[in-house]
């Protein structure tokens, strides 16, 4: 194992542990303030300069974005059954996500910990807040629909600032 993949492991195993901690002592507060912590990131994890309405080009910007600060996130829209990619309900619009590659993913199998707690938590806020620089004056949240060892089926949620 080269020393790259080593402290990748390492760090992995650090940030569950402290996960793991943080959910033992604060219990399901815990979430709410991962993915606060983690959507103040991902506000200024971008640096981009472009913004569109457009949910499938906000993807494909967030995803450049991520790939130039060394966050390689795989994430693609994914219509399943649906008519339409994007849905509408009043003031919300939907669309569901297939994360293929995720870090956090990664880290909770070295430390053999739950997914969809702290650390998945702190992944979308991550998201979210970058997300929210793409799309101007957007409010949005992810939502896990499914969680699975090799991708997870997500939904990403978004209406106007009010």
């Amino acid at each position: 194992m080269d020393d790259d993949v080593k402290k990748l492991h390492n760090v992995a195993y650090f940030a569950g542990a402290l996960a793991y901690g943080a959910e033992q002592n604060l219990g399901k507060g815990s979430l709410s303030i991962c993915f606060l912590a983690g959507k103040k990131f991902g506000l200024e994890a971008v640096d981009n300069t472009e913004q569109t309405d457009d949910p499938i080009k906000a993807l494909d910007i967030l995803n450049k974005d991520l790939a130039k600060r060394g966050i390689m996130w795989e994430f693609d829209p994914f219509p399943g059954e649906r008519e339409n990619l994007v849905e509408q309900e009043g003031d919300t619009r939907k669309m569901r996500l297939v994360f293929r590659t995720c870090m956090i993913r990664n880290a909770l199998f070295t430390f053999a910990h739950e997914q969809e707690l702290s650390l998945c938590q702190m992944a979308h806020g991550v998201f979210a807040g970058a997300m929210e620089k793409v799309i101007p004056n957007a409010v949005v949240k992810l939502e896990t629909i499914q969680a699975g060892p090799n991708s997870c089926l997500k939904e990403m949620i978004w209406e106007e600032k009010k």
